[in-house]
């Protein structure tokens, strides 16, 4: 089990995405400094390389063609310029199926930073803090001659949380409602009584 820090993103780790796959996959993206992914990279690229030294021994002829998927993605900001920060995916199957045709629910264990459980009702926002424990697997995809690297989400714990559909503006001196009246106000006290009562209509 390996665990990483960093910027939450796009978690859907109570209720899973079905966006793509009709039974639902848990998932989050993890964004840090391409500094602070280093260690991690170097970790998981030694994992690849044993994976496509595996399919070379078996068919020599692969080396030259064999290619892997990067680890992580860089992040562009609005000018189509480098950050300096990249993106990790993680994710996994909500549903498990077995080759002997068991099925197995899968759940992520989603706690906060004292390892209490969070409520599921709990909407995890773009910019929280957190670390994400997760397994890594390597594959070989034949029809692409490609080596990559399944990182399967285990737990999610939650350090510093900003709340799905956080207001995000602070409070500012200045301008404030209650200062000035707009000019097409509704002409009417509001303490009067309503005292004329509504025709009734035929057409209703």
């Amino acid at each position: 089990m390996e665990i990483v820090k960093g910027k939450l993103m796009y978690a859907s780790v109570h209720k899973p995405n079905t966006k793509f796959d009709a039974d639902g996959v848990y998932q989050v993206d993890v964004v840090m400094s391409e500094q602070e992914a280093l260690p991690l990279a170097e970790k998981l690229e030694g994992l690849i390389q044993e994976r496509i030294k595996e399919e070379v021994k078996g068919k020599p002829a692969l080396k030259k063609v064999l290619s892997s998927r990067p680890i992580y993605t860089p992040m562009y900001d609005e000018a189509g310029d480098e950050t300096g920060e990249v993106k990790v995916k993680f994710k996994t199957k909500a549903v498990i199926r077995t080759k002997e045709g068991k099925v197995y629910n899968n759940k992520v264990s989603v706690v906060d930073s004292k390892r209490t459980p969070i409520n599921p009702e709990t909407l995890i926002g773009n910019g929280s803090v957190g670390k994400v424990a997760f397994e890594p697997f390597a594959y070989y995809n034949a029809s692409a001659k490609e080596v990559g690297l399944s990182l399967r989400l285990k737990a999610l714990q939650v350090i510093d949380l900003v709340t799905y559909g956080t207001d995000p503006f602070e409070d500012e001196d200045g301008f404030t409602v209650e200062e000035t009246a707009p000019d097409n106000v509704i002409p009417f006290d509001a303490k009067e009584e309503v005292t004329e009562s509504v025709e009734s209509n035929d057409d209703f």
